[in-house]
C-alpha cells in the first residue's frame, strides 16, 4: 500500500506494478490452462511429460506415460487405486516396491514380463501373484526376489521391447513371460490397440515398424504385420530367449486363456496353431500351462475371475498362480541355483 503523501510519481509506478502482477498471473493461469490441452502439450515434448489413459477404462485412476518406443509405459511414482484396491507406481515404473538394478549377492531374481493379469487388474498390491511367490519363497536358501514389470495392455512385442532395452538390468536368474492367447497374437500384429498407438514388427526379422510411436493426438497409422499373430509371437519369444541367453537366465513361458471357452473366437484352433509352432521351442524354454493345472486341481474359471472386471484373475486367481509357478520352479530345480 502506498501513502496517501507519496508523490503522484511513486503512485503511478505502483499502479503499474499492480498491473505488471495482474498480467502476470492471468498469463501464468491461461498458460496452465492451455498445456493442460493434450495438442498442446506435445508441442512440448519431451519437456512435458505426455499421459495417455486406455479409452473405456478412465474409472481406474490410472494413468499412462507416453513412451515412443514402447507406446505407453506405468507412470512413475504414481499412487492410486485399480477398481478401488491400492495401486502403488515405484520410482522406476513398477508396479512393485523398489529394486536397484544391481542384485543383492547371492540372492536370485525372477523377473515376470506381462499384462494386465500380470500387473494386476482390480487386485491391490500385496495381493498379486508376484508378491504371494515372492512371500512363499522368502524362507529359501538363497533367497528369491520376484519382480513384477506388468503394464496393463502391453503385448509380447513390448514386453520384449521392454526386456531388451531396460529390464535385463535387473540380472534376473529366471525371467517369465506371462502368455495371454486369447489377445497376444492379435495386438503383435498391429500398431494399434485399445486405442493407443505401439511399436509393431512387420516381418520375422523383427523389422521395427511405428516408431517412434505416434503421440497421443496424432491420427493412428494402422501397420499392420506381414506375419501371422501365433508365429509372430512364438518369433518374439525366440528373441526373449536369445536375450536370456546373452543374460545367462532362464526362460519360462507361462500361457493362460483361463475363463474363455475355447470354442469362441476359434480359441481351440489358435491354441492348437501357436503349440505346433511352439514346439521346435520346447526343449530350449520352460513351459507352464496355467490352464492345465487350475483343471488338475479342478478350479473352475468362474472361481477365478469371480467379482473382479474383464474377466481379470481376482485375489483368489492370484493365489492359485502363486501356488501353480511356485510348485513349477520348485519341481523343474530352478530355484536351487543362480544364474544356470
Amino acid at each position: 500500500m502506498v501513502s496517501r503523501t507519496a508523490s503522484p510519481r511513486v503512485r503511478r509506478a505502483y499502479r503499474l506494478l499492480q498491473v505488471g502482477v495482474c498480467a502476470v498471473l492471468v498469463a501464468a493461469l491461461a498458460v496452465s490452462v492451455v498445456l493442460k490441452v493434450q495438442p498442446v502439450r506435445e508441442l512440448f515434448y519431451p519437456w512435458l511429460t505426455i499421459y495417455v489413459k486406455e479409452p473405456g477404462h478412465e474409472h481406474s485412476g490410472h494413468f499412462y506415460l507416453y513412451d515412443s518406443i514402447l507406446g505407453w509405459r506405468n507412470v512413475p511414482n504414481w499412487v492410486a487405486t485399480t477398481r478401488g484396491r491400492p495401486l502403488t507406481i515405484n520410482s522406476q515404473g513398477l508396479r512393485d516396491r523398489e529394486y536397484a538394478y544391481v542384485k543383492p549377492a547371492g540372492t536370485g531374481r525372477i523377473l515376470v514380463l506381462g499384462d494386465s493379469f500380470t500387473w494386476g487388474y482390480g487386485v491391490s498390491d500385496a495381493d498379486l501373484f508376484t508378491e504371494l511367490l515372492e512371500r512363499q519363497l522368502a524362507s529359501r536358501e538363497p533367497a528369491w526376489q520376484v519382480i513384477n514389470t506388468g503394464v496393463s495392455g502391453w503385448g509380447t512385442d513390448q514386453q520384449f521391447l521392454y526386456f531388451r532395452d531396460e529390464g535385463f538390468r535387473y540380472e534376473p536368474d529366471v525371467v517369465v513371460l506371462a502368455c495371454y492367447l486369447l489377445n497376444d497374437p492379435r495386438e503383435v500384429m498391429v500398431s494399434d490397440v485399445y486405442g493407443l498407438s505401439k511399436p509393431v514388427f512387420l516381418d520375422t526379422d523383427l523389422a521395427l515398424g511405428n516408431v517412434p510411436v505416434p503421440l497421443p493426438s496424432r491420427p493412428k497409422t494402422g501397420l499392420k504385420s506381414s506375419v501371422e499373430g501365433f508365429r509372430l509371437m512364438v518369433r518374439l519369444i525366440d528373441a526373449i530367449r536369445q536375450e536370456c541367453e546373452k543374460r545367462n537366465c532362464r526362460l519360462l513361458v507361462m500361457k493362460f486363456r483361463t475363463f474363455a471357452d475355447p470354442t469362441v473366437g476359434g480359441l481351440k484352433e489358435l491354441d492348437g496353431l501357436f503349440e505346433a509352432e511352439f514346439a521346435r521351442l520346447r526343449n530350449r524354454i520352460g513351459y507352464l500351462d496355467l490352464d492345465e493345472k487350475f483343471r488338475e486341481r479342478k478350479i473352475e474359471a468362474k472361481y477365478l475371475v469371480a467379482g473382479n472386471e474383464d474377466n481379470h484373475w481376482n485375489d483368489f486367481g492370484h493365489q492359485q498362480v502363486a501356488l501353480i509357478l511356485g510348485e513349477f520352479l520348485e519341481q523343474q530345480g530352478w530355484l536351487e541355483q543362480l544364474g544356470q
